[in-house]
């Protein structure tokens, strides 16, 4: 297992290395994560992404109408997000989030806490510490959004492509993630990228209970159950028919 001090040294360089790669092309995971943040975070929403890298992601989210606060681990990171994403709507801080759980409170309460392409370079023996600190930081209809490398495609990696993984790696289930929080998935979609099944995206909300309360449905709504309805016994009527008769 890599130390600390390793895993910083290795995000330092990342930037320069990697990241800045993103300023230059058009990003096809990224804009998976974008997909993801607009169909799941509201307008006006206050959320926290960890793992922020140089602040692309933090940049689009503020675009909703939202105030963001991101922490990454590399100072060179929060350097060039400043730089590209630094405005009244979006904050930065350098921030190791697993030696530094426990000073997760000073950064306030979440709508949303993403971590886009993150949990896998952390390592599993720190995921109910984590998720504990994360759930602490959550509004009461809070949620956590996570993408991460499919365990296939990690899999596929590790055997055939090493050269491509970074200092801390895991293969991630979504049992990992699930037995480490009291919070329950509310979607999980396996992503096409560059290739088939490459990344799972979830989502996680409180255990909420069951309200009797019925759903409110629009005019055009309504329009569409009944024509839909009339549209389903009408294709059943020969088949209904056929039960009667007993055939």
């Amino acid at each position: 297992m890599a130390e600390s001090s390793d895993v910083k040294r290795f995000y330092e360089g990342f930037a320069d290395n990697v990241l800045l790669e993103d300023f230059r092309r058009f990003n096809l995971r990224q804009d998976a994560v974008r997909r993801l943040c607009r169909r799941f975070i509201p307008n006006g929403s206050r959320v926290l992404e960890v793992g922020c890298g140089v602040g692309i992601i933090s940049k689009y989210i503020a675009s909703l109408g939202c105030r963001v606060v991101g922490l990454d681990l590399s100072e060179n990171n929060i350097r060039i997000a400043e730089a590209y994403a630094g405005t009244g709507d979006c904050e930065f801080k350098v921030f190791d989030v697993i030696a530094g759980a426990a000073e997760l409170p000073s950064f306030g309460i979440f709508d949303v806490i993403l971590l886009p392409d993150v949990i896998e370079h952390i390592p599993k023996n720190h995921y109910p510490s984590l998720f504990e600190a994360l759930e602490a930081r959550l509004t009461d209809e809070g949620k956590i959004l996570l993408t991460f490398p499919s365990p296939q495609y990690q899999r596929h990696l590790k055997a055939k492509h090493p050269d491509r993984l970074q200092v801390v790696d895991e293969t991630v289930e979504l049992t990992d993630i699930t037995e480490s929080t009291s919070l329950r998935p509310q979607y999980f979609s396996s992503c096409d990228v560059w290739e088939k099944n490459q990344y799972n995206h979830v989502v996680l909300i409180t255990d909420r209970a069951h309200d009797p309360t019925p759903v409110e449905m629009t005019f055009l709504g309504r329009l569409r159950y009944r024509f839909s309805k009339r549209l389903w016994r009408f294709k059943n009527r020969s088949f209904l028919a056929r039960l009667r008769r007993g055939g």
